[in-house]
């Protein structure tokens, strides 16, 4: 058994020495927006939407129709409707 020690050792060494060299934790990344994302631009049109209706002040601003912030008409209906069950599910 003793015998054995210095291969078990230099095994043991080259083993250690290749988990170091190899071994990388798993790091987040960015894996897309996916549907209903909003890109950055969106939602700086829609906070610039929102501050221009906060500064035009009074009641006027209660019967102006809401402006649209979005090119896109938003998620697809088959979408809403996963959110909208998953919601009664609850």
């Amino acid at each position: 058994m003793l015998d054995l020690m210095p291969q078990i050792g230099s095994v043991s060494a080259i083993l250690a020495c290749y988990l170091v060299l190899t071994w990388r934790p798993r790091r987040p990344q960015h894996a897309g927006g996916g549907e209903g994302a909003l890109t950055v631009w969106q939602l700086v049109a829609h906070v610039e939407a929102e501050r221009r209706q906060r500064e035009s002040g009074g009641r006027h601003r209660l019967r102006e129709p809401a402006e649209s912030t979005s090119d896109c008409p938003g998620p697809p209906q088959e979408l809403q409707q996963r959110v909208l069950d998953g919601l009664r599910r609850l």
